[in-house]
């Protein structure tokens, strides 16, 4: 999806704004630059308002949000406009889709939509018939949501700020489980599995034959029910003591300081042990090679060179001795020649053609002296035939020199032997630094920390009891005849199948998210900059789990992080989820520093915002990305820049060109 053009004539600040956001290849970015209070944010609205509608109630409601200066000069109208491409079925198409707001005679408001794709034309209004509403609309909001789904849409069209803010309110963890299930389009197979299972529930209870089973079947549901709400408060409760042990790390970490630094040394002196086996290991292996390749030196090294000092002499005789062939028509070998007389005296003796026996000898010898004959101009005749053909499989037989490789592999392994006594001289020294002394921490903490293990078990037997009501459900399943019902049996298996779709849907991404996220966040996270060896996630949506681990193989948890890092791995986050997921729609970000450092800063302008997507709309104070290096750095990915300019008299905003008075040619 690509946003061409954006219009919106008595909406809020702006009385009237046609703005072209189109952009170049490898030029994505469009920066629009704004004072606070300036119009970054009703600019969004505006955007989001043609895609999705706006909310209008009540006159009230139409009052506050038509512009102050249209008031008694021009029609009380509100209207937006929005010029967008997008695929549809893997065919481009365009569009303009047009959203029209007044208020009737009766004071109440009205709504009138109508979207253009390619000159075919939908439209709906308040006054439309039900029947032709209803399709009407339908089919605007089947392109819409072929584009990008209003459910999805908080994900690429987003306030930093409120990426920041999500995190203060749950866990890491459960808002990288939401975006990925929603974005990646798992959720809707779960929607799905957990829709098949209530009404696999609800059959069943319709079939069941005698009232008090039917009555114990919803018992157990209700059961089931009261479960998975004792299980959501435990894991608040659980959120609650795990956000206690983030607040209180800092304490014990300086109490385990001691410890830390003995498994620190421990580490490395397991690091050196390892890579001293891998080095020896190396070297047997070198040795096992080289051994191969000197039994057959001979065919790896010396063949190579007697092809090639033969090969053109070989291609002559091959060329000669076809010559001589063509020429003489005769290609048999002795004993092919006597074959074929045995056969001809034969036929001629059974059919009386001769009256004296032939000698066979005699016959071969007249053949083979004129064959001799006519070959005089062959300098090549003393070669038989099986001795070209020996010759010509010279020329094809493979070989392959190995010794580069031993060679660079020698020296190699050279280095790392010369490195074995120093490595061995660091390992007694690690251990000389081991003191053995005995660590302990907080009373509190360690409290918080069996709470955090007790709440864990609960929720174990809670999901266990669950699991055995579950099983207890489907004992349930009894048929009101004797005759089977396949579609009764096959509403039975779809909970399991669309989970097992949604797992298998994950597999195929989750090693592409890994990758990118684990290589950006080495860029922009400034925290923890080229130190994450990998970032995980688990196979299984009911239990999807997030993790990064540094390089010397700890985890580092997401709830230890400080909000400018959330912030960060969420906005990493969505651009993987943006380039692996199954739309392609474009991302506009107002407050796009959030509360980022200046480090992070620095990384998210060179590094994130040009490859975020093919087209970022970037709403932006001159405090947030500053006029000099930081615009600088930008600027080659810019197709076009605005700022946003508040007129109070005539209350409404303008667009100038550039930003905050640079353009991208300064």
């Amino acid at each position: 999806m690509l946003i061409k053009r954006i219009k919106a004539k008595n909406f809020k600040t702006y009385l009237d704004l046609d703005l072209d956001i189109n952009v170049e290849n490898d030029k994505p970015i469009i920066l629009i630059g704004g004072v606070n209070g300036g119009g970054k944010t009703t600019f969004f609205e505006a955007i989001y308002g043609a895609l999705y509608g706006l909310n209008i109630n009540s006159a009230k409601t139409f009052r506050e949000l038509l512009n102050a200066g249209a008031v008694g000069r021009v029609e009380a109208k509100i209207e937006l406009e929005l010029h967008f491409s997008g695929k549809v079925l893997n065919q481009e198409q365009d569009y303009i889709l047009t959203r029209v707001y007044m208020l009737n005679p009766a004071g109440l408001p009205v709504e009138a939509v109508k979207l253009n794709m390619n000159g075919a034309i939908f439209n709906y209004g308040t006054a439309t018939p039900a029947a032709q509403r209803v399709e009407q609309e339908a089919q605007v909001n089947k392109i819409i949501k072929a584009n990008l789904p209003q459910e999805l849409s908080r994900y690429f069209l987003f306030d930093a700020m409120e990426a920041g803010n999500l995190l203060k309110e749950d866990q890491l963890n459960r808002v990288i489980k939401e975006n990925i299930e929603n974005v990646m389009g798992f959720n809707k197979y779960m929607q799905l599995a957990n829709a098949a299972e209530s009404l696999y529930q609800t059959k069943t209870a319709q079939r069941l034959e005698v009232e008090n089973e039917k009555k114990e079947y919803l018992e157990l549901v209700d059961k089931k029910n009261e479960q998975k709400g004792i299980l959501s408060n435990l894991k608040v409760n659980l959120g609650n003591v795990l956000n206690y042990s983030v607040q209180n790390k800092e304490l014990c970490d300086n109490l385990k300081s001691g410890l830390n630094e003995e498994t620190t040394i421990k580490n490395k002196i397991e690091q050196a042990n390892n890579q001293i086996l891998y080095t020896l290991k190396k070297e047997e292996e070198f040795r096992d090679e080289l051994t191969a390749f000197l039994k057959d030196i001979e065919i790896n090294v010396c063949i190579p060179k007697v092809q090639e000092a033969l090969k053109s002499e070989i291609q002559l005789i091959s060329k000669i001795k076809e010559e001589v062939l063509q020429n003489n028509n005769i290609n048999l070998s002795v004993e092919q020649i006597e074959s074929i007389s045995k056969s001809i005296a034969k036929y001629l003796e059974e059919n009386h053609l001769i009256l004296n026996s032939l000698n066979i000898d005699n016959i071969v010898d007249y053949v083979v002296n004129t064959s001799k004959n006519a070959n005089n101009d062959d300098v090549y005749a003393f070669l038989e035939h099986s001795d070209v053909k020996a010759l010509e499989s010279l020329l094809t037989l493979k070989s392959i020199n190995a010794f580069p490789m031993l060679e660079q592999q020698k020296v190699e392994l050279a280095t790392a032997i010369q490195q074995i006594p120093a490595q061995q001289t660091f390992i007694e020294q690690m251990k000389a630094q081991v003191s053995g002394k005995d660590y302990s921490i907080l009373k509190a903490y360690e409290e918080n920390e069996a709470n955090i293990k007790k709440y864990e078990a609960q929720i174990k037997e809670v999901d266990a009891e669950i699991l055995k009501i579950d099983k207890r459900i489907h004992q349930f399943d009894i048929q009101i005849s004797q005759e089977p019902d396949p579609k009764y049996d096959t509403l039975g298996k779809l909970k399991a199948f669309f989970e097992d779709v949604a797992n298998q849907l994950l597999i195929v991404k989750k090693q592409q998210i890994e990758l990118k996220m684990k290589q950006d966040l080495n860029i922009i996270l400034a925290a923890y900059k080229d130190v994450i060896d990998r970032v995980e996630l688990s196979e299984n949506l009911s239990n999807l789990t997030f993790k990064i681990f540094h390089k010397s193989g700890n985890e580092i948890y997401l709830n230890h992080l400080n909000t400018a890092s959330k912030q960060i791995v969420i906005q990493v986050l969505l651009k993987s989820l943006h380039e692996f997921g199954d739309y392609d729609p474009p991302v506009m970000i107002d407050t796009v520093m959030g509360v980022l450092s200046e480090e992070s800063r620095a990384a998210v302008l060179e590094h994130y915002f040009p490859q975020l997507s093919h087209q970022t709309i970037l709403l932006s104070s001159d405090s947030e990305i500053r006029k000099g290096n930081e615009f600088e750095n930008i600027a080659p990915f810019i197709s076009k820049t605005y700022t946003l300019h508040r007129d109070i008299e005539n209350q409404s905003t303008k667009i100038i060109p550039g930003y905050f008075g640079i353009t991208i040619t300064d």
